[in-house]
């Protein structure tokens, strides 16, 4: 027998540059275990995007030894790779270190090494992965950005601060920068104003976890803004006013908000509403709040919303409707009255995302999106584990158990007429999820594809047999569907 030959080590140094120059940076460095000589040619490749990444050199269940022993190797492969490399040029610098306090040196040399290699779009984070995204904890900038970051001017067009501060006068020199995402920092509606009036070139902006925001109120003057993230930020009043003609994309997770936002409805494509059960305590006094997003942005043409939007909010804007508010939503839009059952115009949307648990208390919320959304053609069911309320009560008298027999149901007019694909991510197999598949499959006179993603665990080829054995017999609306369990 031949014996095994590693074919890799007798190709020229100059093919395995090619090889790895041709890798994500992780995965180039990952090549240095091998062998010395592929250590050697990493150490010698012209990376042109560099990330240097903690949590790659960790495992969370370590030891606390193991941890250390590591985090010491990552901090040392920096300091080796920094002073070895030759580049003249970098990209892309991306740094994520937590406790920076003890390794400022090492940081100020990486500070160094991407300024003076022209570097497009720097990352910085300094947060802690012990930090929690679902508490209320506030936590400042362990780090600011240094004096010479600055010199970059015109170079930088995109710039990720996380427990990093800035100086905002000296963010002016950046006059090509068309991304900033900042998070884990404190900052102030002035701030973000100056930045969003003064930077005329800024397409994109991102906050996380940001603390100290009075408000994102950004006044009447237009800004540029083509995408905005605002996620699980601490305001001391939650009003979002803001007009951005040129906004495509909108996220936000947080407490429900004070809406006035103007946006154009021919540019306006995707929003995702995420309401966390931590920022909201009580849902019994936003009725209106929410009529007037949704309404704010009934255009767009692809939606994701929560499963506490599902469960709490719709049933409570169905019920809590009053005289007032209809005037209010009617004489905004002349296209958007509200009902008991549905926004009886319909939202434009086209593809509708829902996080959901398929649990009964979202059955209400669930149709009365599919009865709202006239023109939808595709829809996506994200399951997983779900904030689930036990003081959920259904806006009328119905019993959730057997809602989708409920001789009465009337079938929303996208199972009719429009909705040609189904999406079901994370499918458990549950009976809940059986039922909805039965209910679409149903009444979808249009559909053409349903897809069924399986949740991915032990139990997952028993869960392919149950759904491929009793999914493909439900009795079908539609001729032309196919079927796809994967």
């Amino acid at each position: 027998m031949a014996k095994n030959l590693d074919m890799f080590s007798s190709f020229p140094e100059s093919l395995h540059l090619s090889i790895i120059s041709l890798l994500p940076y992780k995965e180039a460095a990952r090549t240095s275990i091998l062998s010395k000589q592929w250590f050697e040619t990493w150490r010698k490749t012209k990376m042109i995007d560099v990330e240097f990444d903690e949590l790659f050199f960790e495992k969370p269940d370590e030891f606390d030894e193991s941890k250390e022993a590591h985090r010491r190797n990552f901090l040392n492969s920096i300091t080796y790779w920094i002073s070895h490399n030759r580049n003249q040029f970098v990209d892309k610098f991306s740094l994520k270190v937590s406790h920076p306090e003890s390794c400022r040196e090492i940081i100020e040399h990486c500070f160094a090494f991407a300024t003076q290699r022209g570097v497009k779009d720097l990352r910085l984070d300094f947060s802690d992965p012990n930090w929690k995204e679902n508490t209320m904890d506030e936590h400042t900038a362990l780090m600011q950005l240094p004096q010479h970051v600055y010199d970059l001017g015109s170079l930088l067009e995109s710039l990720k601060l996380y427990s990093c501060g800035f100086s905002m006068p000296h963010m002016l020199k950046f006059r090509s920068l068309k991304e900033i995402s900042l998070g884990w920092i404190e900052i102030s509606v002035t701030t973000l104003r100056t930045l969003l009036y003064s930077c005329k070139t800024l397409q994109n902006l991102s906050l996380k976890k940001c603390g100290e925001l009075e408000s994102f109120n950004m006044g009447d003057e237009k800004i540029g803004l083509k995408r905005l993230v605002i996620d699980k930020c601490q305001f001391e009043y939650t009003d979002i006013f803001f007009d951005a003609p040129n906004l495509v994309f909108f996220k936000y997770s947080g407490g429900v908000w004070n809406s006035d936002i103007n946006i154009k409805r021919e540019v306006m494509e995707e929003v995702e509403i995420d309401f966390p059960y931590e920022f909201e305590p009580n849902f019994n006094e936003y009725a209106d709040e929410l009529y007037t997003i949704l309404s704010d942005f009934y255009h767009v043409r692809v939606l994701t919303v929560c499963s506490v939007l599902l469960q709490k909010y719709i049933s409570r804007f169905s019920v809590l409707t009053c005289e007032y508010v209809f005037l209010v939503m009617h004489e905004k839009l002349k296209a958007i009255p509200f009902g008991e059952d549905k926004i009886r115009h319909g939202l434009n949307v086209r593809h509708l995302i829902l996080k959901t648990q398929m649990h009964p208390n979202e059955l209400y919320g669930f149709t009365f999106l599919l009865e709202s959304c006239p023109w939808l053609e595709k829809l996506t069911l994200e399951i997983g584990p779900r904030v689930i309320y036990n003081d959920y009560e259904p806006p009328y008298n119905i019993d959730l158990q057997k809602f989708w027999e409920r001789p009465m149901l009337q079938t929303p007019e996208c199972l009719a007429k429009t909705l040609e694909v189904v999406e079901i991510k994370g499918c458990t197999g549950s009976l809940d999820e059986f039922k909805a598949c039965f209910y679409l499959i149903g009444l979808g006179s249009s559909l053409k594809e349903m897809n069924i993603y399986l949740m991915k665990d032990e139990n997952e080829e028993i869960r392919r047999g149950i759904i491929a054995q009793f999914v493909p017999g439900f009795p079908r609306a539609s001729k032309d569907l196919d079927i796809l369990i994967a």
